[in-house]
C-alpha cells in the first residue's frame, strides 16, 4: 500500500470521529483531526474534553531527525491553549508520524515518552500527550501508553492468504483457462 493511500485509508477512518484540516494553530500539517465533547463529571458541573491528533508524512531524507525536533516541539504546541476557558478542561494530544524504516532509537524514545501537565484551581486544566509512530513500509506501530488508545486509527491488517484460497484462486485459473 502506497504512503498516498495509506492517508486516504486513515483520512477515511478519522473523518468517522473527528473533524479534519490540515492546519493547527498556525502551522500546517498532513492531517489534523480535532473533536471536542463535553462530558456532565457531577451535579451542575462539566468538563470539556478536547482531543487533537496532529498527524505528519515524514520525509525519509533526514526524517529522524525531523521526528525528534517535533517530539521536542510537544509540549509547547499541547500547552497552547491550555487555560483558554472557563470551564475543567482536559486535553488529549497527540503527535503521529508516518515513515519508513524507523530506528529503534526513536522506538525506544517514543515508549519513553511521558507528558502531563494538570492544573487545578477555580477550573481544572489537564494535559495529556502521546506519540504513535506508524511504519509505512510495513503494519507496525508504536506508541507510548497515552496514545495507545488512539493507534486503532492507524492500525492496518494484511490480509492472510490461506490453503482454502490459494485453491479457490486455482479454480478461477482452470475456469477461464477453458
Amino acid at each position: 500500500m502506497e504512503s498516498e493511500e495509506r492517508i486516504e485509508l486513515y483520512k477515511r477512518r478519522l473523518s468517522r470521529d473527528f473533524i479534519l484540516s490540515e492546519e493547527y494553530e498556525g502551522r500546517r500539517y498532513t492531517m489534523v483531526a480535532e473533536k471536542s465533547s463535553e462530558d456532565a463529571k457531577a451535579l451542575g458541573k462539566s468538563e470539556l474534553v478536547k482531543t487533537v491528533l496532529l498527524v505528519s508524512l515524514v520525509p525519509e531524507k533526514d526524517g529522524a531527525d525531523f521526528v525528534q525536533s517535533e517530539i521536542e516541539k510537544i509540549p509547547q504546541t499541547a500547552l497552547s491553549g491550555f487555560r483558554n476557558i472557563s470551564k475543567n478542561k482536559t486535553t488529549f494530544f497527540t503527535r503521529v508520524f508516518l515513515m519508513e524504516k524507523i530506528p529503534f532509537s526513536l522506538i525506544q524514545q517514543t515508549r519513553n515518552f511521558d507528558f502531563s501537565r494538570s492544573e487545578q484551581g477555580a477550573f481544572n486544566y489537564i494535559v495529556h500527550a502521546g506519540i504513535i509512530l506508524a511504519d509505512l513500509s510495513g503494519t507496525m506501530l508504536y506508541s507510548n501508553k497515552t496514545a495507545a488508545d488512539f493507534c486503532r486509527y492507524f492500525k492496518v491488517i494484511v490480509p492472510v492468504e490461506t490453503k482454502e484460497d490459494e485453491e479457490k484462486g486455482e479454480e478461477k485459473i482452470e475456469s477461464q483457462n477453458l
